[in-house]
């Protein structure tokens, strides 16, 4: 079973999401913030991190920071979320970098297609060798 941490200051979609996602299969924890998050990442070790991107103390790209900077999370593949405009900027970086974005709301199935891509982009970067 595939384990996902969903991390957001709205305590209602966290639930939601988390229900969605036991339903269809995958194993879940949530988080209030990104610091919270990164030390449940470290403990839950899961296989997909979905985060907003606005929360209060630790935010989505602090929290990017601290999970790319540890290596004992910073293969785990991300997802960003949000239900701001965020600058183009930040977008672009995103997509260039692999990162799936969805916007809130969002639906189940664009949920679960973002989860499907992550993953398989990640399993499929763990088959290529690594350059020197």
């Amino acid at each position: 079973m595939k384990k996902i941490l969903v991390i957001d200051d709205d305590q209602n979609l966290d639930e939601n999401t988390a229900e969605l996602l036991a339903i269809a299969g995958y194993s879940v924890a949530t988080a209030v913030n990104g610091k919270l998050g990164f030390d449940i990442a470290l403990e839950f070790n899961p296989d997909i991190i979905i985060c907003d991107i606005m929360m209060p103390k630790t935010n989505g790209v602090a929290f990017l920071i601290l999970i790319k900077e540890n290596p004992a999370t910073k293969d785990i593949p991300l997802i960003f979320m949000s239900g701001s405009a965020i600058p183009q900027y930040l977008y672009d970086s995103m997509m260039k970098n692999g990162y799936e974005f969805l916007s809130k709301p969002f639906t189940e199935k664009q949920l679960i297609d973002a989860i499907e891509r992550s993953l398989s982009r990640s399993s499929e970067s763990l088959l290529k060798p690594k350059k020197p």
